[in-house]
């Protein structure tokens, strides 16, 4: 009888146990501030080298061989932001795009610098 006890615990105590449901949810990844109308958001899940203001810009670092994907991300993220694409250029590890939202300009240059990728975001 205390055998067969024990053996109804613990299958109870699996079953129980078996139904927590652990859910963890990633911050998102933080916005920069370029300037009053360009805000871009960092790549997530890419190590950030350097942040560096600039002149009417920014340069973000990061460590990362994934170019393409990287400057894939920023442009989805200027569009989603309701910049429109005018200008693109591209080749041999360099993208470069100009975007416009009204009156406003935005430049987004991404290189590719052996194991690190270049970001620069300028306004106007």
């Amino acid at each position: 009888m205390n055998r067969q006890w024990l053996v109804a615990m613990l299958v109870l105590g699996s079953v129980a146990l078996a139904q927590i449901r652990v859910t963890l949810e990633a911050p998102p990844p933080p916005t920069l501030v370029v300037s009053a109308d360009v805000r871009i958001t960092l790549v997530p899940g890419v190590v950030v080298v350097e942040r560096v203001p600039e002149p009417q810009g920014i340069l973000v670092v990061y460590q990362s061989s994934r170019v393409a994907e990287v400057y894939a991300y920023h442009h989805r993220d200027l569009v989603a932001r309701g910049w429109t694409r005018v200008k693109y250029q591209a080749g041999d590890g360099r993208y470069k795009s100009e975007y416009r939202r009204g009156r406003a300009k935005a430049k987004l240059e991404v290189r590719d610098r052996r194991g690190r990728i270049e970001v620069r975001v300028k306004e106007g």
